[in-house]
């Protein structure tokens, strides 16, 4: 079958938003020599579409740094410590490794771009109180889970200074973003995945590593405070498959009588066109039928859904649009924010009719 290299291409100029090229700049000269490079090209073109994603390319050089490559594991190591000022250097030592042994990277790329970010709580965080206003408990439902760790939001703090505690979320929010509101208890927490990572496994967890840019110290940090924390923490449950063909077992785990939030952070791009609309029918008539409310962390380009009521332009190149979908309500435009939960922005217009109060104990 003739690969689409074109395609590729096309992938890797789009892996970074110009945002994260600034402040990333070593992730920043692979992806430029990656999409210059005719066998990285190639490694990415013979990916599963629903997988065709740079990250993954990345994820799995990381990876064999992490297993103790001899040239990339120093080279990520210095990385990590932020011993970059031979950029040029490191960019042209990975793409020489990459291109003398192929097969080392070809052998992961059966894996999933698994980040699992939990930065993104700090989003979740911040919307959980409006689509559940004045319900006490609810069910967290995840989908496209992968370890679970976004069904934690609970479990992390956020501010807007780094306090150098790993777990705390740092989100910088404008406009009217409301934090004062106290969270529902979190009665249950369930999760659907084709592939779910397990935190007490030495390979997951290596995996989780490896999907986490280098440069970003600090998220290497909370991961590995997450992973020595989780067995503290309350249980959950993860069921494995397709997400449409699961969701009634998903739904079923919940504790009955209590509300059902359901989220998705950066799971409909992995769809084809036509399951994201089926998914998208799907959850919004569950919404309209009172029976759940919906948070959704999606990139607009990447999902074909209708704009939800009220949205904006993006303040930016690669904003993740926040979407929300309140019980017995359609879809709504909440604001947009940083794909890994660095900012938060909630447009006035969308908080006019604010939040109602919760319930008085």
């Amino acid at each position: 079958m003739e690969l689409d290299l074109d395609d590729a291409r096309k992938r890797y100029g789009w892996a970074l938003t110009p945002e994260d090229q600034e402040r990333l700049p070593f992730y920043a000269g692979v992806i430029r020599a990656l999409s210059d490079d005719d066998v990285a090209l190639h490694l990415l073109a013979e990916v599963r579409t629903e997988q065709r994603n740079p990250m993954l390319i990345l994820a799995a050089l990381h990876y064999l740094a992490l297993e103790g490559h001899p040239v990339l594991g120093p080279l990520y190591d210095a990385v990590r410590h932020g011993r970059t000022d031979s950029v040029d250097e490191m960019v042209t030592t990975v793409i020489f490794v990459l291109n003398t042994d192929p097969d080392l990277v070809r052998a992961q790329l059966h894996r999933s771009t698994q980040t699992n970010e939990p930065g993104r709580s700090a989003v979740l965080r911040a919307v959980l109180p409006y689509v559940a206003a004045g319900t006490e408990r609810v069910n967290l439902l995840d989908v496209g889970t992968s370890a679970g760790l976004n069904l934690y939001l609970d479990m992390y703090r956020v501010s807007s200074v780094d306090d150098a505690d790993p777990m705390t979320l740092v989100c910088r929010d404008e406009g009217p973003v409301d934090r004062s509101i106290p969270l529902p208890e979190i009665a249950t927490r369930t999760g659907i995945d084709r592939d779910p990572l397990d935190l007490t496994s030495p390979h997951d967890q290596r995996w989780l590593e490896a999907c986490v840019w280098p440069e970003e110290r600090r998220r290497f940090e909370r991961m590995d405070a997450i992973i020595h924390a989780r067995e503290s923490w309350p249980d959950l449950t993860i069921l494995r498959g397709d997400a449409l063909e699961r969701l009634d077992d998903a739904l079923a785990a919940g504790e009955a009588g209590v509300p059902t939030v359901m989220t998705n952070t950066w799971f409909a791009a992995y769809l084809s066109r036509d399951a994201q609309a089926t998914y998208f029918d799907r959850i919004t008539q569950l919404c309209a039928n009172g029976d759940v409310a919906w948070i959704s962390l999606e990139l607009p380009a990447a999902v074909e859904w209708p704009a939800p009521r009220g949205s904006t332009a993006p303040p930016q190149s690669g904003a993740t649009q926040v979407m929300v979908t309140r019980s017995g309500d359609e879809p709504e435009h909440f604001g947009w924010c940083h794909h890994h939960g660095r900012w938060l922005i909630r447009d006035a217009a969308s908080a006019e009719t604010g939040i109602p109060a919760p319930p008085v104990h």
